[in-house]
Formats: C-alpha cells, structure tokens, sequence
C-alpha cells in the first residue's frame, strides 16, 4: 500500500503548516498520532450516474473535549469507483492523540455525470458532510479511518443528495484500496467505461396507472425499493412472439434461479409514487438504468409499502400479493441507446369487501406506450379538474429520504400537492428549521437517539414524521403505525 510513504511527507508537511491548518485547544500536551483518511461508498443511488466527482476541501476532526483540527484535502474524487470495500486515500494526517468524536468533510463541488440520458441536481446541505463516530487515535501511532459516503434520490424530484453513513464509517472498516482521484482517472484514459458503453443502453423506466377504481382515492401512495429486469437465455431470443401476460400470485421465487436468463437488479431506495397523479398516459419517471444490451422478458417491480386514502379521508386496505408486481414484457435494449419502458399498476376493487388489490397492467406496459410525463416540478403545468373530475383538497406531505438512523443526518422531504415546498417549517428536538428550495431539510440525529419526532407546517396546514429505531429486542414501530414512518401525510 503506499500509504505509508504518503503517510511520511504528509507528516512533515503537516508539521510545517500546522499553525495554518490547526486549531488546536491549550495545554493538551498528549502527543500526535496519524489518521490515514479514506474515503468510500455505498451503493444507494450510485447506478444512476456515470462518475461523481466530489471535490473534499478539508476535513476537521473533532476531540470528545471539543478541540478541533482542520487539516487541508484538495482532492477530487470519483465515488462511482469506491463502491463496497473500495476506498481511496485523502492524506495521512498528522492530529493530536486522544478521543474522537466527529469528522466533519468539506466539499466544494460535486460534478456528477449521469447514466444514459438521465438527468439530476446533486445537493449536499450546509456545503458539508457531517458524521458522529467515536475514535480514539493513540500517540505515536497510526490508525485508518474510513468516511463512507451516500449518494441518494430525493423521492421523484430528480434530485440527490449526499449524506454520510455511520454503519460504514470509521476504523474498524474493512479497505480494498483503490486510486479514485480523478487525475488517476485521466491518466487511465478512462478505457474500461469506453469498453462498457459499447456493450450498455440505458432504459428510463416510467410508472403509471391504469385507471380502474383509482377515482376511490385521494391518495395511492405506493413505495418501489427494488427494480428486477431477466434477460432473455441463449435459447429465447424468439420470446418476443411471446403472448404477454401479467403475473400476481403462484409465481415462485424459484423461477429466478432457473436458468433461462439472468437477472440484473437495481435498488431505488423507497421511491414513492402516487397513483392518483398518474392515470391515463400520465407517467412519472422512477429512474435511468444501465442495461446490457439485449432481450428482455421479464420485469418485477419490489413494493415495500402500499398507503391509501379514500376520497373520504378514511384508510383502506391495498394488497399486494408476494409483496412484488410481476410482469411478462419483451423488450430490447440496443448498446448506446435509450428507450422509455412504462410499468404500469392499476387498482382493482375486491367485490363488496371495502378492499383493493394493486396489479400490473400488460396491455399498457412496455416501450411503445403513449407517455405524457409528470412530476413533482410539472404540477403547475397540470391541467385543471373539469366538472366531472373529482376535486382534491390541497394536501401536505412530509417524507424522510434514506435511512434515518441514530448517529446519522437525517434528510425530510416536504410537498405540497406533490410539488415540492420551499420554506416550509420543520422542528426536530425544538429547533426550527426551513426548507430549501428543493423541499429539503437536513439535520442532525445524536447517537443516542432512540426516535425522530418531526412536525411539518405550511400555512395552515400540519404533518407529523415519526421514526423509531430499534430496540434491544429488535422491535420497530412508529407513531402513523406502518413500520417505517415513511411518509405522513397532513392535518388540515
């Protein structure tokens, strides 16, 4: 590894420009050891981008007594290449020996370049990643540290942000080290992202409803967290002739593994949709994938979590057998291509029995399908409800983005009508805080958290976000009852 030699000219360069660097509290007089600082990735949304560069200004390491130390990074850096174990060096750092109990990265820029044609806004709040880990660096020592950091989508917005995750974060982290700076990226040529595109097509992959007892609903909220695609086997390039027919039940998940084709699967990260804004050719766009070129026949869509609201306020049961959508469709994928696939569900009633069933809908799935897009940023481009359309009343809605975890910055989203809110207030353990311009809010959670109470208001209008997080028996509930405190919706 060649930490080590980094490690000796960090030193004495430290050494010199510490009264630039430091900040340093009086009289500790404990002796310095050295931080080899890394920096990785978890998956998340990563696959939606081609490269993304983060450029890391500096990094400041944080004592359990306060005393701080700033040191300088100037590296960017390609968190597309440092998926997993992979983590690329910053710097061996030369800090004062003791407890730790933060490391704050500051990040200039992000520069990212997506996949195929999708498109995007990467975010970091406050211009800085933030990350409570507790560490001890002993004197005349030297310890790694990695700072795992997450890239993910902000709900249907089109937009991302990056967070750091705790759980992947630190000095007990397993390294496969890997040179992720982008002037080792230049240097390469770039040639096995070459040698990928010629063989990859992108697939922008639409969701939509078709419209059966959805007029039942003010809401149909539906939340996506994993898309599987199965390549046609070496024996069904003929499957196009194939009759198309939709699947719910008696579909075991023995058909994965039999052989015909492989499967290629993506995670969205609870993406939530609602079916409500989504009849006819209305479709919104869940994601752009990269898919190898060739056949396809199959695609399942994973569902975490159905909510309903009737147009009377009231709940209602929606049920998904299998807890995934299953749908045989033949498509194409041609290498350095895109093409618009639309799944599309739709809600049937069961009988009299008050119940509903969410399925997939053949006849209006697939790649040429009539597609007139819509998201959170088109609502106002909407056209109006005629006189025989159901009115809906304004609604608010709030949603944590990502995993929200003790320990870690927590990330709420708040819409108006689907249409993201700006300046909205939301109040985390009694400070106030307002949303951006993209809805957003971040703050921090402490480590010993045990819940995320979150109260939401705009105008007139109030919503409460509740997240628990496990306890030592492993059970998990939260206040709206539905196991993750996804979503939560207003009190007018």
């Amino acid at each position: 590894m060649r930490r080590n030699a980094v490690a000796a000219v960090a030193m004495a360069a430290l050494l010199v420009t510490a009264g630039c660097s430091s900040m340093l509290g009086p009289g500790t007089g404990s002796g310095t050891g050295t931080v080899n600082f890394y920096v990785s990735d978890q998956p998340g949304a990563i696959d939606d981008f081609e490269h993304l560069n983060v450029t890391v200004d500096n990094v400041t390491f944080v004592r359990a007594d306060g005393n701080q130390t700033t040191v300088e990074a100037n590296e960017t850096f390609d968190l597309t290449r440092l998926e997993g174990s992979n983590a690329s060096l910053v710097e061996a750092y030369e800090v004062e020996s003791g407890n730790y109990s933060k490391v704050f990265m500051s990040v200039s820029e992000v520069d990212a370049t997506y996949t195929g044609d999708a498109s995007g806004d990467v975010k970091l709040p406050s211009g800085k990643l933030q990350l409570n880990q507790n560490f001890t660096v002993e004197s005349n020592e030297s310890v790694d540290f990695v700072y795992d950091v997450m890239v993910v989508k902000a709900g249907n917005s089109g937009k991302y942000v990056l967070r750091p995750v705790v759980s992947e974060s630190g000095t007990d982290v397993d390294i496969e080290e890997v040179d992720a700076s982008v002037d080792a990226d230049a240097e390469a040529g770039m040639e096995g992202d070459v040698s990928m595109a010629q063989r990859q097509g992108s697939l922008d992959f639409y969701v939509s409803d078709e419209k059966n007892a959805i007029d039942d609903f003010e809401h149909l909220n539906v939340t996506i967290t994993e898309i599987e695609f199965r390549r046609a086997g070496e024996d069904s390039e003929n499957e196009s002739e194939m009759e198309n027919e939709s699947e719910m039940e008696n579909d075991s998940d023995d058909e994965m593994e039999d052989g015909d084709g492989e499967w290629v699967s993506h995670e969205v990260n609870g993406t939530t949709v609602d079916l409500t804004e989504l009849q006819g050719d209305n479709a919104t766009l869940l994601r752009t994938f990269n898919l190898s070129e060739g056949n396809y026949t199959k695609v399942f869509v994973h569902v975490s979590e159905v909510n309903g609201t009737l147009t009377d306020g009231s709940t209602t049961e929606v049920k998904l057998p299998s807890s995934k959508l299953q749908l045989n469709d033949n498509f194409r994928v041609e290498a350095n291509e895109s093409v618009d696939f639309v799944y599309d569900i739709t809600v049937v009633k069961r009988g009299n029995s008050g119940k509903y069933n969410i399925k997939p809908v053949a006849s209006e799935s697939g790649t040429d399908v009539p597609i007139d897009e819509v998201d959170g940023d088109d609502a106002d481009e909407r056209t109006e409800p005629t006189d025989d359309e159901v009115e809906r009343p304004a609604s608010l809605n709030a949603t944590f983005v990502g995993n929200v975890s003790a320990g870690e910055n927590a990330t709420v989203a708040v819409s108006w009508n689907g249409t993201a809110v700006e300046n909205a207030t939301v109040v985390y353990d009694g400070t106030e805080y307002a949303t951006g311009e993209d809805g957003e809010v971040t703050f921090a959670v402490p480590e010993n958290a045990t819940a995320v109470e979150v109260t939401v208001t705009y105008e007139d209008s109030e919503a409460e976000l509740e997240r628990e997080f496990e306890s030592e028996s492993g059970a998990s509930t939260n206040a709206n009852g539905n196991g993750d405190g996804q979503n939560a919706l207003a009190r007018l």
